[in-house]
């Protein structure tokens, strides 16, 4: 399965994507490439490209440096979600990249996540995320200071994993009802999120033990020197309605306030 573009009609008119098609070389062809030069083996990316979507506005402006929000949706969706979910947020202020998740369900369309082992082929994701969002920006005006992750369920965690990770690379984090799997636990316990805006949203039908494991990562974010702002509400939001369009209002205010390094 190849990397596609995904948005209005693919690419909106006026844009002028530098040296960008819609079937990608291979993430790991390039990532092997920088690593070990040209002689790495090229057999070697075949099993490990992997499939994402991106997703710019129609009305795209080339002069506009915009910000970039890298979906990881919840198991039993796929990276095709991130249209839908950047389009709920704002049409019109943001790139967006989906990630497909790295375990293929039984139903053959649909995707989760093997937060044990967030690699694809050999690879970890971290890396593969990297090359992918350098070529994005080579493409596309991407704000380098302004990439949020953002995620659903088991893609919070992914999103959060990920941020604590590679702090450096992500201004910060949208992540709605978080599973808060231990790997995420793991991972927290030995990073550093000093400054790293997080926002945060737990469902208060969530069970007993789902509340326990957001209190409990939540803490851990914060001695980490992250600042989650966590917003309770009534049942589990829709990443594709209308009810996350304060995201945008977040979102923007960060931009606004903050200063990225």
């Amino acid at each position: 399965m190849f990397n596609r573009v995904r948005g209005p009609e693919s690419f909106p008119n006026g844009i002028s994507p530098r040296g960008f098609n819609t079937d990608l070389p291979l993430e790991l062809r390039e990532l092997l490439e920088q690593q070990a030069g040209s002689t790495a083996p090229v057999a070697e990316a075949g099993d490990s490209d992997w499939p994402v979507s991106i997703y710019v506005p129609a009305s795209y402006e080339e002069n506009y440096a915009y910000p970039l929000v890298v979906w990881f949706h919840d198991s039993g969706c796929h990276e095709g979600q991130v249209e839908s979910v950047i389009e709920s947020i704002s049409r019109q202020n943001y790139c967006g990249l989906g990630i497909q998740g790295n375990l293929a369900l039984a139903d053959g369309g649909s995707f989760g996540w093997n937060t044990d082992l967030l690699e694809y082929g050999k690879t970890p994701l971290c890396d593969l995320l990297g090359v992918t969002i350098r070529r994005l920006r080579r493409a596309f005006h991407i704000h380098s200071e302004r990439i949020f992750l953002a995620g659903f369920g088991a893609g919070a965690d992914v999103a959060l994993s990920q941020l604590a990770l590679m702090p450096d690379w992500y201004a910060g984090a949208v992540l709605f009802n978080p599973d808060c799997q231990q790997s995420v636990v793991d991972t927290l316990t030995a990073c550093s999120l000093r400054n790293k805006s997080l926002l945060w949203t737990v469902s208060e039908t969530a069970s007993n033990e789902q509340l326990a494991h957001n209190v409990e990562v939540v803490q851990l974010a914060r001695l980490a020197g992250a600042e989650p702002e966590v917003r309770v509400t009534d049942t589990a939001l829709d990443p594709e309605s209308s009810d996350i369009r304060f995201v945008d209002h977040w979102l923007l205010s960060k931009m606004a306030t903050q200063s990225y390094v």
